[in-house]
């Protein structure tokens, strides 16, 4: 579901790559046209959970009872949604910048322990 990320089309791609069929559609999609999905990516984008012109969702997206995962802005809006809490940067991260992947987790198998990301944002 594209929130807005201009990487869009480059998730779809690369999910492609995977022999995995993918769709693009908008984050506003209605839970009745996902339900056949067999799980959900939310991108990233350039707004804030907090704005008041966030990027509208249908909270059912949550209620499939498929896998969701957020990129970016999609993991703000999962953390959001959940009532966690995204922190507001006092000033914005502009560039790449190293992180530290969990051991262990097969989500980043073959990545290594450090990787330099791009960050745009500013929660």
């Amino acid at each position: 579901l594209d929130a807005g990320a201009q990487y869009g089309k480059v998730i779809d791609r690369r999910v492609r790559e995977l022999c995995v069929d993918c769709e693009l559609l908008p984050l506003d999609t209605d839970p009745s046209e996902l339900k056949d999905f067999a799980g959900l990516i939310v991108s990233g984008g350039p707004g804030s959970v907090y704005a008041k012109d966030a990027p509208k969702y249908h909270e059912g997206i949550f209620d499939l009872g498929i896998p969701v995962l957020g990129i970016c802005y999609g993991m703000q809006l999962l953390n959001h949604h959940f009532k966690g809490t995204v922190e507001k940067k006092p000033a914005r991260e502009d560039g790449q910048f190293p992180v530290d992947l969990s051991k262990g987790c097969k989500l980043f198998d073959g990545i290594g322990e450090r990787s330099e990301v791009l960050l745009t944002h500013g929660d």
